[in-house]
């Protein structure tokens, strides 16, 4: 999913970063409902660029080539990196 790419490539530009970590957390939550974020944290954490990738996770399930199996492998990708346990 093209989302997908963009939210990881956000992720690796911002590597360790809060907003990487946010943005991590992020697209977890958008691939399973066991991961959460804060809104307020959003706000806070993300610049433009970041904001603009969130916005856009948020609406993940609208998008034309929407996937679960690319969500599947996102969590695999995030749990590879060390983002999640």
């Amino acid at each position: 999913m093209k989302i997908i790419d963009d939210v990881i490539a956000r992720i690796e530009e911002l590597d360790r970063s809060s907003s990487g970590v946010f943005l991590a957390n992020a697209l977890a939550s958008a691939c399973n409902s066991h991961y959460k974020v804060s809104l307020l944290d959003a706000s806070v954490k993300l610049d433009q660029a970041s904001m603009r990738v969130f916005k856009n996770l948020i609406m993940m399930v609208h998008e034309p080539d929407f996937s679960n199996a690319d969500q599947s492998d996102a969590l695999d990708y995030l749990i590879k990196n060390g983002y999640l346990e």
